[in-house]
């Protein structure tokens, strides 16, 4: 069962993170404000993914279109669309990518509307492309395949393992060996993300793209999924830090 008081009750490292980001929601500093901000998401529970992290690993497969493309067991996560449409596929993988678009000025364009928001009529609409891609049978490990080389479709991070490059490899690898591959918040998908304190750049442990985002708008001390792990990070014991060279990068590319 979660856990809240008030903000003292909030471990020290974690109150000041917590209390910024309300501030910003809220536009004002003032305590009173915040705590009782805080209260009213306390009362509510994180949105922890749930569910069994999948057995079977997929494979990469390279496509006579230059990218890699998941292949689980005999079928391939890139095809799912098709096969939702009850068709036997064409001997080549078929691919299907579409994306919604929408205007609240008839100039500005963006592709998700915010929640609770109507988007007027004439200001919305989709479009859909759909291709063939024959595989060459050659095969490779997909937590070394580059996001640019992986099959668009298929392209998101409940996918593809965390990619294992020069920079963030080799403590990717202790994570997973050391504590699995899986999400180390939900444990419900695979872990894709290296979670640190940005305060002093220890290692927390590898988070889904959800955790990752979310993980740190936590307010409860104790008894929650993101709480537990904040409060008792799982890779602690590892004494990794996180490169400054991937900060840095991550700083140059925004």
């Amino acid at each position: 069962m979660t856990a809240w008081l008030g903000p003292d009750d909030v471990p020290e490292h974690r109150r000041a993170a917590l209390l910024h980001r309300l501030a910003l929601v809220a536009e004002t500093d003032d305590p009173a404000a915040l705590a009782a901000l805080m209260a009213e998401r306390a009362a509510q529970p994180c949105r922890v993914p749930t569910g069994p992290m999948p057995t079977e690993a997929p494979i990469a497969v390279l496509g006579d279109d230059d990218r890699y493309h998941l292949l689980l067991g005999a079928r391939y996560l890139c095809a799912e669309s098709w096969r939702r449409r009850k068709k036997p596929p064409p001997p080549a993988v078929p691919h299907e990518q579409w994306c919604k678009w929408w205007s609240a000025d008839g100039h500005s364009y963006r592709t998700n509307p915010p929640v609770g928001t109507a988007v007027r009529a004439g200001t919305y609409g989709d479009r859909s492309v759909r291709w063939s891609v024959l595989p060459t049978g050659a095969e490779a490990d997909p937590a070394v395949v580059r996001r640019r080389e992986r099959c668009p479709v298929c392209q998101d991070d409940r996918r593809w393992p965390a990619f294992q490059g020069p920079v963030l490899g080799p403590i990717i690898k202790t994570l997973i060996e050391a504590l699995g591959p899986a999400c180390h918040l939900c444990r419900s998908t695979v872990g894709v993300f290296v979670d640190h304190n940005p305060d002093n750049r220890q290692v927390r442990g590898l988070a889904c793209r959800h955790c990752n985002t979310w993980l740190e708008t936590c307010p409860h001390a104790c008894g929650c999924a993101w709480a537990d792990y904040l409060n008792h990070p799982p890779a602690a014991h590892l004494d990794l830090l996180y490169p400054r060279a991937a900060i840095s990068r991550r700083r140059t590319t925004r």
